[in-house]
């Protein structure tokens, strides 16, 4: 973890000086500095006051949808994709830049194109950030479900599959790294809930476009488990999670473990409901961490 983020974690918990907290913060610290070369595990505690964090979470909220500029883009299989996109501050067409794709919760599901600016994604609007990691951000928003879940029985877990609203988002990206200077060895996906299960989908479909992923609090997808195998990807989950349950991630880290699997980071979150960990939206770990990522 860089000097910055370590300051950052420090202004967010300075207020509160008890020495659980600072366990937190140093457990973090740790967990970050941790080689993610095979498949590394951390299980971390959640903070004891989420006040602060919550409070953070407010203010990027309450950054303006219209910081991202709406778009409507027509896939390959006529199903209209409603999103929204958030450039670079100095967009330069002789520099080409990352392209974070960010994948909506259910709560996004609609046609508003608003519903699915949630603080994940309008984190890269604040301004130290976007100067910090500039990159084109984009944020799709369906009609439909994403990713469907269903029981595996042999497994004895939900599983998801990916909903056809995916195969246009994925022409989505295709397109813009057309229009767009795209560094093509820098594309990134991530999601919390449905749309980390959504996450997990489309690196399956397509390993080829993605470079790296994050899923926070999702529904593993089997069936496409083998192009997952070295390709970077950070799980986070935690174990008090009614909604999208613990189980399923524990068994996607096991599994991924016995087939030696390379590049992955687990943290699991002890007594987090179904959340995303608020360090993931208070500092840039999420930034830091994707943007270490490049393809060959």
């Amino acid at each position: 973890m860089s000097l910055t983020e370590t300051v950052t974690l420090y202004s967010i918990f300075k207020a509160n000086t008890s020495y659980a907290l600072l366990g937190i913060v140093l457990t973090i610290l740790a967990a970050c500095t941790t080689p993610d070369r095979a498949v590394s595990y951390q299980k971390l505690a959640a903070p004891a006051n989420k006040e602060a964090a919550y409070a953070i979470r407010a203010g990027i909220n309450k950054i303006s949808n219209d910081s991202f500029t709406a778009y409507i883009y027509t896939g390959k299989v006529n199903d209209t994709v409603r999103y929204r996109a958030l450039k670079p501050l100095k967009e330069n067409a002789a520099r080409k830049f990352p392209l974070v794709l960010i994948l909506p919760t259910s709560g996004g599901i609609g046609t508003d194109n608003t519903s699915q600016l949630n603080a994940l994604v309008k984190m890269w609007a604040q301004p130290a950030l976007r100067s910090a990691y500039p990159a084109y951000v984009v944020a799709p928003q369906f009609s439909q479900r994403s990713s469907n879940y269903t029981m595996n029985r042999q497994k004895g877990i939900l599983v998801s599959i990916p909903s056809v609203c995916l195969a246009n988002a994925l022409d989505l990206v295709d397109s813009l790294c057309n229009v767009w200077p795209v560094d093509k060895s820098r594309i990134y996906v991530m999601g919390f809930s449905m749309g980390a299960s959504a996450t997990i989908n489309v690196l399956g479909l397509r390993p080829d476009l993605f470079t790296a992923g994050i899923a926070i609090s999702g529904i593993p997808d089997f069936d496409y488990i083998h192009p997952l195998l070295n390709k970077p990807i950070w799980f986070v989950h935690g174990n008090a999670d009614d909604e999208n349950p613990f189980a399923t991630d524990s068994v996607m880290l096991h599994t991924l473990r016995e087939m030696h699997a390379t590049h992955k980071r687990f943290w699991e979150i002890d007594k987090l409901a179904h959340e995303v960990y608020p360090p993931l939206y208070t500092t840039n770990l999420i930034p830091e961490w994707l943007f270490k990522q490049r393809s060959n």
